[in-house]
């Protein structure tokens, strides 16, 4: 089969002729139709995240078709249409055992950490507990949306009980904030305001529907939030831009008694400095404020999504994708990269 191989950190990846890989019993070999360009392959291609066994493939959002299943493997057949999670859980440890896989104390990510290798190739091996089924209703490049950007935003989104009717704003409303408000619009977000300083950003994310949106570099988010909410703020605040002054106007943002969900990622030293010495006293303790951090998404999570899309609630439609092939994959790691797409996805 073809891959795109990583031999070498910060250098392009080789495509070439590899064995397709051998299943075991519990295991299905997946011929991957759609993959996308995630930025944690960047990171690992561009050795800000190496990986210590090379060579390796690189690839954790894949869908595809059922090609072959191990004898013990029970809930798949040949030519079944498939989307995977990559996270590899154990299913045995205390988190994994209170439903919190995300967490599980031997986690590793397929494509991702050693020993796991990828599927930026036209073969892969999957777990059986780690494939569900694609409906026919669902597309391929629907099923990629969903195991690389809204199984995140869901899980988010779950994960501070939002409720039905409830107001929310996001600071950062890039490919992960634009999930979130079709999220939040499927579980019936009577306001959403979404929060970024690039005009671009902005005017992408209006495709997708929130009821306002708010360039941070030109007026006072803040201040805008509680004008739009009668001065009290929103029920929810997400923050996805992953930098400490937008966690803290997330906070700012949000009513007495509110919720703040922390999705970003800054990946560097953060310190939170609030406006004046009793910032913090006024924010969170006063407010008895709820701060929560959402890692990654749950397992059960996908059936959910699934049945969301089949029925109609959640529409990727406003999502701008690139597709190239598997000779392309530089190419398309440097235009994922340079932003502008919701995804850059590999098609076989």
């Amino acid at each position: 089969m073809k891959a795109a191989v990583l031999k070498k950190l910060k250098e392009p990846l080789i495509i070439e002729k590899v064995p397709i890989p051998a299943i075991g019993s519990k295991d299905v070999l997946m011929k991957v139709k759609q993959c996308g360009i995630c930025t944690t392959d960047i990171r690992m291609v561009s050795g800000v995240r190496p990986t210590g066994n090379l060579p390796f493939i690189v690839g954790h959002e894949g869908v595809g078709i059922v090609e072959e299943v191990g004898k013990e493997v029970t809930q798949f057949r040949k030519g079944d249409r498939v989307l995977m999670d990559p996270l590899l859980s154990c299913g045995m440890c205390v988190n994994c055992s209170f439903g919190r896989d995300n967490m599980c104390e031997n986690r590793k990510m397929i494509g991702i950490d050693n020993g796991t290798q990828g599927v930026f190739a036209e073969y892969g091996v999957i777990p059986e507990r780690n494939l569900y089924k694609l409906p026919d209703e669902v597309s391929f490049t629907d099923g990629v949306f969903i195991t690389s950007l809204l199984s995140t935003a869901f899980h988010g989104v779950r994960r501070v009980d939002f409720k039905a009717s409830e107001t929310a704003c996001i600071y950062g409303v890039g490919s992960i904030g634009t999930m979130i408000i079709l999220t939040l619009k499927a579980f019936g977000a009577s306001q959403i305001i979404g929060v970024a300083r690039s005009e671009k950003t902005l005017k992408n994310a209006e495709k997708f529907g929130p009821d306002y949106l708010i360039n941070s570099g030109r007026e006072d988010p803040v201040k805008k939030i509680r004008e739009l909410t009668g001065g009290k703020g929103v029920d929810v605040g997400f923050e996805v831009a992953g930098n400490p002054e937008a966690v803290l106007q997330t906070l700012y943002s949000t009513r007495v008694g509110g919720r703040t969900c922390i999705l970003g990622v800054p990946f560097h030293r953060a310190i939170l400095d609030f406006k004046d010495d009793l910032g913090f006293f006024r924010e969170i303790c006063q407010k008895e404020a709820s701060i929560i951090v959402s890692y990654g998404y749950a397992r059960q999570e996908f059936p959910m999504m699934l049945n969301m899309l089949k029925k109609g609630l959640i529409d990727f439609s406003p999502c701008r994708t690139r597709v190239v092939s598997l000779k392309e994959v530089n190419e398309g790691i440097k235009l994922a990269e340079a932003g502008g797409y919701t995804r850059i996805i590999i098609e076989f």
